[in-house]
């Protein structure tokens, strides 16, 4: 709550300001949608740059592998209802690569176009796709992969692509029908082996499921808090949900939450942000300790497989030179 009525007060200031300035050249409809698109896909986590050690996403992005192709295909899924085939992948859009489909509606209704969720390289990633086909219509369709969700999984080149899709009615929104896992391969070298880093803390590693805390990131690229990276693996034969439950910096609760659907033998990094709303009304100007719990769900009949006690994060030693400053200031 506390941080919707902070957005709301942005927005209004926001509108302030613009009414202030109406001198000033308005940007045009596309200037805007360009400058929304950039804000969404902000950063909470990125890897560090070398120069600095402070956040890129845009490092990132001009590092990232744009030559793997794919080919076309059609009828990459087909039944009574839909078709879908592929048309290719596109690296200019700002957010992400971005899959470019051709989705034929066979129904006699408007169709709506979702994605529940993607896998790139064995790692799920949260993908856009939102498209509306007309009854009896074709249209050109995309799911688009950020980058911010590619940059924490350290996806830097795609080599496969697994994706379902749920077809609702427009005016409903009942399932009218949802794919299998739908399979891509790029032109990237199949053979070469996708290395998972599992190093950090272990918090969970169980009945072949683990949760490994990747450490505590202060030094954002926007100044919105902090956060806690996850990676998380699921080993068993079901899709598993892991949710951070309590959530705790300095003794104090935050009001960060993550859950994170993985299906079987797949891989995920997520990350339990510690907003910076939280930690100003708590005078919290440097993270000292933080205890997160976490649940592990069944995600077809949302029963609890396990849960943890509170973790006590392992946390980076403070520097000589910043101890040193600490003790002055005491």
């Amino acid at each position: 709550m506390k941080r919707i009525i902070c957005l709301a007060l942005c927005a209004l200031a926001a509108l302030l300001v613009c009414a202030c300035d109406q001198q000033k050249d308005a940007p045009t409809p596309t200037q805007m949608q360009q400058d929304e698109t950039v804000a969404q896909q902000t950063p909470d986590s990125v890897a560090p740059t070398e120069s600095s050690g402070s956040l890129s996403l845009k490092k990132f992005i001009n590092t990232f592998d744009t030559t793997p192709k794919v080919k076309e295909q059609q009828d990459l899924y087909d039944d009574n209802n839909m078709s879908v085939s592929l048309k290719g992948i596109d690296y200019t859009a700002v957010s992400g690569p971005v899959l470019k489909l051709t989705i034929t509606n066979k129904t006699d209704k408007e169709v709506v176009v979702q994605s529940p969720y993607s896998i790139v390289n064995g790692y799920m990633i949260t993908p856009e796709a939102n498209c509306t086909i007309a009854a009896s219509k074709s249209a050109d369709c995309s799911l688009t992969l950020r980058y911010f969700n590619l940059a924490i999984s350290n996806i830097t080149s795609i080599k496969t692509i697994d994706f379902a899709l749920k077809f609702v009615d427009a005016k409903s929104y009942n399932p009218i029908a949802i794919s299998d896992l739908i399979s891509v391969q790029t032109s990237a070298n199949q053979d070469e082996e996708v290395v998972c880093d599992e190093s950090g803390q272990v918090a969970y590693d169980k009945d072949d499921i683990k949760i490994i805390l990747k450490g505590v990131n202060t030094d954002r690229a926007y100044s919105d808090g902090a956060e806690l990276m996850v990676y998380m693996y699921n080993g068993t034969d079901k899709n598993i949900t892991v949710r951070a439950e309590d959530v705790i910096v300095n003794g104090y609760d935050m009001t960060s939450a993550m859950s994170r659907t993985i299906l079987p033998d797949k891989r995920a990094v997520d990350v339990v942000t510690f907003y910076k709303l939280d930690m100003e009304e708590h005078d919290i100007e440097e993270i000292d300790n933080v205890k997160v719990s976490f649940t592990i769900k069944d995600t077809e009949n949302w029963e609890t497989i396990d849960s943890t006690e509170l973790i006590s994060v392992t946390l980076p030693e403070k520097s000589t030179e910043t101890a040193s400053e600490d003790q002055k200031t005491k």
